[in-house]
């Protein structure tokens, strides 16, 4: 390992199971003498980013990857029956599209094209829409909605429960507990880890702890595995979860589902800075095109699709670097992995942080070196270099 300690500041973008692969990554980090000081993240971004802001490290990581019950997350159990499976399975029997233009365009129709009416009270749930909140956002977070309310695989009481317990062992449950962040223009509070969720009523973005001061609640007090449970809540596969908000007289009801439906690398989070790097984690696989519609196909393709909306070009960010993971053919729902496939993932988690960590702080330290043999010239002492 480095002698020196290297400061950074961490971005972990979404990805389901493929977030296993973060933990090659984090030994790569700490083989190299990485600390991160500012975290954020989305989805299992979100979750991974939540273990090591605690104080967990990669070794630590792969024990708590044994003791997750991923039989728990079946999915070679799923049926038809599910809503949105169902539903879409009716619309591709009339439709000319097939594949995954036509998951985008099932998910694009207002519910009530679909003979599905809305009653007034749900209606009433859809409060304080903006005025931009109009076409393909707003119908997909509708029906995401929608379909979740009527079945979804799982609840996310278990991983919830999970989350808590191993953060708890650190002497981590709220965000309180996560305070010691950078303070800057982007986190002006503090906090070190951050991430975020999306409010379906109101098509945003909310970002954790912070937003939750919106709904009444003090994002101090917000325990940290609720806040992974609303960030992981992946449509149509977790139910969203509910928040209310006290209006007036009246309390209305909000979804808060998975943040990587509208920003699957959030790396907006964090403040650029000359001083400190920053470290981009995207998870990238195989494109894959689903020619036979089982059940879980057209699971996977509905998600694929409510995720699909591009990934930010960080160029503009000074002093950052993408570690782009390759995940293979492996889906961000397949939970039945077998050892072979965590490992695969691990290790492609290590390749692609050799890859990128190797060039952090090494022009810093060109520079330096370089000004440090410039004086030493100057004053005449080159024959000691």
């Amino acid at each position: 390992m480095d002698r020196d300690i290297k400061l950074a500041n961490l971005v972990l973008g979404g990805g389901g199971v493929l977030g296993i692969a973060y933990i090659g990554m984090l030994e790569v980090a700490e083989e190299r003498g990485f600390y991160f000081k500012n975290i954020a993240g989305v989805s299992a971004g979100a979750l991974v980013g939540a273990f090591i802001g605690a104080g967990y490290n990669s070794c630590e990581l792969k024990r708590i990857l044994d003791e997750f019950d991923f039989n728990k997350m079946k999915l070679s159990d799923i049926s038809r029956e599910i809503p949105v499976v169902k539903k879409y399975m009716e619309y591709s029997l009339s439709s000319a599209f097939r594949g995954n233009k036509s998951f985008k365009d099932f998910l694009n129709m207002p519910v009530m094209d679909r003979g599905k009416h809305y009653s007034s009270e749900n209606n009433g749930e859809f409060v304080e829409v903006d005025e931009e909140f109009t076409g393909y956002r707003r119908n997909l977070l509708k029906n995401i909605v929608t379909y979740s309310k009527e079945g979804c695989l799982f609840d996310g009481d278990y991983l919830e429960e999970w989350v808590y317990k191993t953060l708890k062992r650190k002497g981590i449950k709220t965000f309180a507990d996560l305070r010691g962040g950078r303070t800057d223009r982007t986190n002006p509070n503090g906090y070190k880890v951050r991430m975020t969720a999306v409010d379906a009523n109101r098509g945003r973005i909310v970002v954790l702890p912070d937003d939750i001061s919106y709904y009444g609640i003090d994002p101090d007090r917000l325990e940290v595995a609720k806040a992974v449970r609303m960030s992981t809540s992946v449509p149509f596969a977790f139910k969203p979860v509910e928040v209310l908000k006290k209006d007036g007289g009246s309390v209305k009801k909000h979804y808060l589902v998975d943040g990587g439906v509208l920003d699957n690398l959030p790396v907006w989070l964090i403040q650029p800075s000359m001083a400190i790097p920053l470290i981009v984690c995207e998870l990238k696989g195989r494109d894959k095109l689903f020619s036979i519609m089982t059940p879980l196909n057209i699971l996977k393709g509905l998600v694929s699709a409510v995720h699909d909306f591009g990934i930010p070009n960080i160029k503009h960010y000074k002093n950052s670097y993408l570690v782009r993971i390759y995940t293979g053919d492996i889906s961000f729902l397949d939970f039945e992995l077998s050892e072979k496939d965590k490992k695969f993932l691990i290790d492609s988690g290590r390749i692609a942080a050799l890859c990128t960590l190797r060039k952090v702080y090494r022009r810093k330290y060109i520079q330096r070196y370089a000004a440090f043999y410039i004086l030493r010239r100057i004053l005449g002492l080159y024959n000691c270099l």
